[in-house]
Order: structure tokens, then C-alpha cells, then sequence
């Protein structure tokens, strides 16, 4: 970028739609892992229980 356009409105305007496209960008990133890292946290509680319905009707 020219210094030109780093103080001026239109400078300022692609630089936050730069920021703003990255802060989405990681977002559904983060998102994405965070989903798996839920479902592997919910894991073992799936297997409890499960494991305990079998042993109380089997």
C-alpha cells in the first residue's frame, strides 16, 4: 500500500475489510476444531453410559 492511501478513508476501509475477512476466516476455523474437540470430550460419557445401561438391564 502506498503512504498515500494508509491515512486516507480508503486505505483504512481495505485494511479493516482485510482484518475482518481474516477474523472470519479463523472463526469457522476454530469453530471446526472446537466441534470435534466437543465430540471427543462427549465420548466417554456416551461410553458410561451405555456401559452402565448394560450392566442395570442386561
Amino acid at each position: 500500500m502506498s503512504s498515500d492511501n494508509r491515512f486516507n478513508l480508503d486505505g483504512i476501509n481495505a485494511h479493516k475489510a482485510k482484518i475482518d475477512e481474516a477474523m472470519l476466516t479463523q472463526r469457522t476455523t476454530r469453530d471446526r476444531s472446537t466441534q470435534k474437540l466437543i465430540a471427543l470430550t462427549n465420548l466417554p460419557w456416551l461410553i458410561a453410559l451405555v456401559a452402565w445401561l448394560l450392566w442395570k438391564y442386561l
